[in-house]
């Protein structure tokens, strides 16, 4: 059995300028943060070998005091550390992977093509580098008998990009058992091809707006009933909140909405929420933001709802809405207080929905 933690991604070094400068030294924190998470984890399940596929940097070449804390980080490890750089730390003449003293568990993968890396008596990696920011690494080498073959690369597994693009075929042909992979920042999932399983671990610390979802790294054991499991790290999430104002009537109904949507990671999360629909009413969106950025690392709101339609355009009509509208608005002038007023307006819009043949409008259980 070969025992190793899965990981890539992580973007040390990654400016964060969406981000107020404190807020940013936030996340850069949670990033290295997540990087000990996985160092602490490794050590504490005793696993033979990290496997970090690319992208450990978000740049050739970071600043100097990223790469020593990186680096101080991974000399904690009581295993080896292999890294095949990716499209963001790519292999170049000052590359810290060739300037910088890296710690002695620390192996970093710099042909472009698959070498391997002996673990013990049980397995072997093969990894490979980017030299540039984009490569392509064939997969066709002599695979060791009676080891565990492993496969550690920087991989775009969405897209035919210059990513080094691999398919569920060139693993199935590969043989490897396991294939451990980088670039994309969503967790793929556990896959098998034919012998090799193969799985992107995602990013332990989201990047950007684009990059949602779970984050973390994967842990497992290979042998003949390979089993691994996602590990969720300490880095920041952004999370993509959506609303639609078309049946929301009040600032009430909006807050019944929108507070079940609030993850319990909050505090150190990022947001957007994005407003669809027809709205009925205008909200106070500065300070709904305000609220969310007490409530979010950071949020954003992103306003993508149509102009609001009157409520009473039917009341001219010679026709059933317009004779229901008519008798709504005499209802409504008569109301004895605010509560009933939003009680008719609410049942006005069941009443407009239901002979539109819409989505029926949410309801306010405080109304």
């Amino acid at each position: 059995m070969l025992s190793i933690l899965h990981l890539a991604d992580l973007h040390l070094g990654a400016a964060y300028s969406f981000l107020q400068s404190e807020k940013a030294e936030k996340v850069k924190e949670s990033q290295f943060a997540a990087l000990k998470q996985a160092v602490d984890y490794a050590n504490e399940q005793k696993v033979h070998a990290i496997l970090i596929a690319g992208d450990l940097f978000d740049q050739s070449v970071p600043p100097s005091e990223v790469v020593h804390r990186t680096f101080s980080i991974l000399s904690k490890s009581n295993c080896c550390v292999l890294i095949s750089p990716g499209n963001h730390d790519y292999l170049c003449a000052n590359s810290p992977y060739l300037t910088s003293k890296r710690p002695d568990c620390v192996y970093v993968f710099s042909s472009p093509t698959l070498t391997p890396f002996p673990i013990g008596d049980v397995g072997v990696v093969w990894g490979a580098a980017f030299c540039d920011q984009s490569a392509s690494i064939p997969l066709n080498v002599d695979l060791i008998e009676d080891k565990y073959n492993i496969l550690l690369v920087h991989s775009d597994l969405k897209t035919k990009s210059g990513y080094n693009p691999l398919s569920s075929a060139d693993f199935k042909e590969s043989g490897f058992d396991y294939a451990a992979l980088g670039h994309n920042h969503t967790y793929s999932g556990m896959h098998r091809a034919g012998k090799t399983i193969y799985a992107c671990s995602g990013s332990p610390c989201s990047t950007g707006a684009d990059d949602t979802g779970k984050k973390g790294f994967l842990f497992g054991q290979i042998c003949e009933e390979t089993k691994f499991r996602f590990i969720p790290s300490v880095g920041m999430e952004f999370h993509k909140l959506q609303i639609d104002f078309t049946s929301l009537m009040s600032d009430r109904m909006l807050q019944q909405v929108l507070t079940p949507m609030i993850p319990k990671n909050h505090a150190s999360s990022c947001a957007i929420l994005e407003l669809i629909g027809e709205r009925c009413y205008d909200p106070n969106l500065s300070a709904l933001e305000n609220v969310l950025n007490q409530i979010f690392l950071n949020a954003v709101i992103v306003d993508n709802t149509s102009e609001k339609k009157s409520i009473w355009r039917y009341s001219k009509d010679d026709d059933l809405r317009g004779h229901v509208s008519r008798k709504y608005h005499e209802l409504l002038n008569n109301a004895k207080d605010e509560q009933e007023r939003n009680t008719i307006m609410l049942s006005l819009r069941y009443a407009l929905a239901a002979l539109n043949g819409e989505a029926l409008p949410a309801f306010d259980d405080n109304i």
